[in-house]
């Protein structure tokens, strides 16, 4: 796979100046940028194929491997590179340059929905929740033990911006919501924590799609 290839699918200035140093950048290896620049004709088709990893033949992806393994100098970079490919086939949306257009048109379109459902509940936001209480609550409940959240912790939750929010919605006030009890407090934490995870999703995928030259002005 050449080098080429995947720097031309990108528009941004950066990757027209300077295409190598671009796609580092963006797989997280700036720390490595010196050792890269300085052998392109090694490191160029080595970036090129780990960007289209899981698009490629079998017999790409093991010749990718081998000049990972054999082309290069063992390093910190040696194991790095070796982390980028594995971490795709454990969840390829972990790394927005790895998906298709495609993929990344629907990846987006997905965590924007997402948004658009979770965002009827209005979560975290200031001032809403404190970060103590927050950390408090979710540490409780990781332990499978929300029962035992203490009266001042659920207080200060039903008293939230979220959990006011969420009263209105269902035309509650805030005495109703707190006879909901300790029951509500996951959801709603969990509604909220997908909300804010989707709207960083939703962002990354943007910014990659912007970068590709693929929104349209009305999804920038």
């Amino acid at each position: 796979m050449s080098f080429p290839a995947v720097a031309e699918r990108y528009v941004t200035p950066d990757f027209k100046q300077a295409p190598l140093l671009a796609l580092a950048d963006l797989m997280g290896l700036k720390s490595h940028q010196s050792v890269i620049t300085a052998s392109p004709e090694i490191y160029a088709p080595i970036l090129s194929g780990i960007s289209v990893y899981r698009h490629l033949p079998s017999q790409d992806r093991k010749q990718i491997n081998s000049s990972i393994i054999n082309d290069i100098p063992r390093s910190g970079l040696t194991a790095r590179l070796m982390a980028l490919i594995s971490d795709q086939s454990v969840q390829p949306y972990w790394y927005m340059w790895s998906l298709s257009d495609q993929e990344l048109f629907e990846f987006f379109n997905f965590s924007e929905s997402t948004v658009d459902i979770t965002d009827q509940f209005n979560p975290l936001s200031p001032p809403g929740l404190t970060v103590t209480s927050v950390a408090s609550a979710i540490f409780i409940m990781s332990k499978g033990d929300w029962r035992s959240l203490t009266s001042d912790a659920l207080n200060s939750l039903s008293k939230s911006n979220l959990v006011t929010t969420v009263a209105r919605r269902f035309g509650l006030n805030r005495s109703a919501v707190r006879t909901l009890g300790a029951a509500a407090v996951p959801a709603l934490i969990i509604i909220s924590g997908l909300n804010i995870m989707a709207k960083k999703q939703a962002g990354a995928a943007r910014r990659e799609l912007a970068a590709r030259g693929l929104l349209v002005y009305r999804d920038l």
